[in-house]
């Protein structure tokens, strides 16, 4: 099976020690979110590295998005989040191949102009992979849950959007949660050697509420089911180290692991 992985992005105003114990958990990686106190910048860069030094766990970083967006039309914070994409990168480039980002949103004024905001979250991912590619690391676009304002919640969606920016620096992350709240699961799944990475966690089908693994209505032997061409990490987004230990125990019972 493949890597397992945990990322806790409730976690992320704690100090990083708490990643320390995640081999003794039973995980093999550490999905480092790129946020709040654990937001990987030149100051926190020496624990980040500290902890990888001292397990064996491999990393992937899930990019920074509090207040960012790759579709805006407005220049300054379009510019913005371009600049702080590119500095985790930069970052975390020694230590992962690969980091997630999440695609555009729409605003009040977006939504008046979908082609042009589509063409802008283009346009970003364009540079970024640029950026990327230099560093040697993959930038994996992530699908998003049944929210009208953001962009590539659909299997079409996103893999156009990637199509289009037409780069080997960007791939994609399928989030099996967000996927159950806008009921198209199975429609990934049948496309799952075009995914590089995965984001696992449960809801009740509504909305994005990121519980245990088995908490909620995702069809989960359908959802390992059609992993069997799948070869990329999967991460498992808990909210908190119990859940995520719970989650890991329900995929190994799932798995005969």
């Amino acid at each position: 099976m493949s890597t397992l992985s945990f990322s806790a992005y409730r976690l992320v105003n704690s100090q990083f020690s708490w990643a320390s114990g995640l081999e003794d958990m039973g995980f093999d990686g550490w999905e480092i979110v790129s946020e709040g106190k654990q937001k990987i910048t030149p100051e926190t860069l020496p624990e980040i590295k500290n902890i990888i030094g001292s397990t064996n766990l491999k990393i992937s970083v899930h990019g920074p998005f509090t207040d960012l967006n790759l579709a805006s039309l407005n220049d300054l914070v379009w510019n913005e989040t371009i600049k702080q994409i590119k500095q985790c990168v930069e970052l975390s480039a020694d230590f992962t191949e690969i980091v997630v980002v999440h695609p555009g949103a729409l605003s009040p004024l977006e939504s008046q102009m979908k082609d042009k905001a589509w063409e802008r979250n283009v346009e970003a991912l364009r540079l970024l992979t640029d950026h990327a590619k230099e560093y040697g690391v993959r930038l994996c676009l992530e699908n998003m849950p049944n929210m009208e304002k953001l962009l590539c919640r659909t299997p079409d969606e996103l893999f156009g959007m990637v199509e289009t920016v037409g780069s080997d620096s960007l791939g994609t992350t399928f989030d099996v949660g967000h996927s159950n709240t806008t009921k198209n699961t199975a429609s990934f799944l049948k496309e799952i050697r075009r995914i590089n990475h995965m984001h696992l966690h449960d809801n009740k089908g509504a909305t994005d509420e990121h519980l245990a693994i088995g908490d909620g209505t995702v069809d989960w032997p359908k959802v390992f089911g059609g992993l069997k061409n799948y070869s990329g990490t999967l991460v498992v987004e808990g909210r908190s180290l119990e859940e995520g230990k719970r989650s890991l125990e329900f995929i190994k019972k799932a798995n005969g692991r």
